[in-house]
């Protein structure tokens, strides 16, 4: 399956299946807040791919990196990553995954963080199995 897997950098016309993918992830969205994003996501920093079949995105990833102050050289990071629910356990998510780190490696990034809200247990195991490691703890405050 995943030989007919091609990954592309996301489009407007990709506007639909994303909004898709954003719903399945919990996160329903309007198409013109999609078409929005994928515009914002233009600015130096920000990618967003997609994994495409047939010309149809069914996942994608999101990604920024950025200067620390602490340490030299850029961080990268998984602001948000999806596989449509028919594919998963197919490939398709490593294809996004790695094709990011190839991605972060370009940009020089000395690291790659990701978070998962506590109740996505499965993508914590997911993620452990890809290599990645829980090193902190993650705090917000909503304003």
């Amino acid at each position: 399956m995943t030989t007919e897997i091609k990954i592309e950098n996301a489009l407007p016309g990709d506007v639909v299946p994303l909004a898709n993918l954003l719903s399945q992830l919990g996160y329903p969205t309007k198409e013109s807040d999609v078409l929005f994003k994928l515009a914002a996501h233009q600015a130096p920093g920000y990618q967003i791919l997609v994994a495409k079949k047939a010309n149809q995105a069914i996942g994608f990833i999101c990604l920024h990196f950025y200067q620390t102050f602490h340490l030299p050289g850029c961080v990268g990071r998984i602001t948000s990553f999806c596989v449509d629910s028919q594919v998963r356990k197919l490939g398709v998510g490593q294809m996004l995954l790695h094709a990011a780190e190839e991605y972060f490696k370009q940009q020089r990034c000395y690291k790659i963080e990701v978070t998962s809200n506590l109740r996505r247990t499965e993508t914590h195991e997911y993620y452990l199995r890809q290599g990645y490691t829980e090193t902190s703890r993650h705090f917000i405050k909503l304003l």
